[in-house]
């Protein structure tokens, strides 16, 4: 699999630079585990019924070289030092030419320069550490399912085989919206394989819905009046919002109807299962029955 990376959308491989080394495909997580102890009993009680990670550390290595090569690298070391907001961006390539780009939001914490350089030779490496905030990437193309008015899978962990024809066929974002890719196969984890947090939800007449994770044993509600002007209603996941619109397009936002908003443990996280990768949900809905349609962006470790 060939990596590459970018920052603030600027490729970090050129023709004089090049990444070397790097934690190029997992980076390490850390459960914050909230514990409390309870006097006369043994042991003592999680917290949270889901894991809560630490934000996790990413460390690349770049070399530069040619004439040119202090301007390189001075250039890279601005970008990681002197930008007030960073976003990282990942692009993974397979030998069969299948990619998949991801972006996550960073914090620099250190960038230095590496020990063995020589004053004589053009060759500059350096060294940056960045903090993830967000722990995980998301994807960088918004992608749609409708679902069943009970729910149903959001998204497969993998396809195993071809079809009949001997292929699959899938829109590389919103259906229409751009190109479709075919392909035979699809390795387990290669769509997302990380919660799915950015989800925005739309609904047709219903009163009160119920959005619910098996895997996680989370969840999200909503209730209240509806007005026949605005027939649909959109719930926004990872900021537990919702709207209502005359329109069925109104995904950035419409008629606030955010007070009707709850859940029961802790709000909706959407974790693949731990046997097939699958996505799904779990709907129940009250004053209505139409198909549910999602936008999300797919999510990685």
């Amino acid at each position: 699999m060939k990596v590459s990376y970018s920052l603030n959308g600027q490729p970090l491989d050129s023709e004089r630079m090049r990444v070397i080394v790097g934690t190029t495909h997992y980076t390490s997580l850390s459960p914050i585990i909230d514990t409390v102890q309870v006097s006369g009993r043994s042991g003592v009680i999680v917290g949270s019924s889901i894991p809560v990670l630490d934000a996790p550390e990413l460390t690349i290595k770049v070399a530069a070289w040619g004439a040119d090569s202090d301007a390189l690298i001075s250039r890279f070391r601005a970008r990681c030092l002197h930008a007030a907001k960073l976003t990282l961006g990942r692009t993974e390539t397979l030998e069969d030419g299948s990619s998949r780009s991801m972006v996550t939001r960073a914090v620099c914490t250190s960038c230095e320069p590496d020990d063995d350089e020589r004053p004589f030779r053009d060759l500059r490496v350096m060294t940056a550490v960045f903090q993830l905030p967000d722990v995980f990437w998301r994807g960088v193309q918004w992608q749609e399912a409708t679902l069943a008015a009970s729910g149903g899978r959001l998204l497969p962990g993998g396809v195993s085989k071809p079809s009949g024809k001997g292929y699959w066929a899938r829109w590389q974002g919103l259906p229409n919206a751009g190109p479709s890719e075919l392909f035979d196969i699809m390795p387990e984890g290669w769509l997302s394989n990380a919660p799915i947090g950015m989800l925005v939800l739309r609904f047709g007449a219903a009163t009160g819905v119920t959005i619910a994770d098996p895997v996680s044993g989370t969840n999200l509600m909503w209730g209240g009046q509806r007005d026949a002007s605005r027939p649909y209603l959109f719930i926004d996941v990872a900021n537990r919002k919702a709207w209502t619109a005359a329109n069925a397009d109104a995904w950035s936002g419409g008629t606030d109807a955010s007070n009707g908003v709850d859940w029961t443990t802790e709000p909706l996280q959407v974790w693949p299962a731990i046997d097939s990768g699958d996505y799904r949900l779990d709907i129940r809905q009250t004053g209505g029955t139409d198909k549910v349609t999602c936008r999300f962006l797919q999510s990685w470790e």
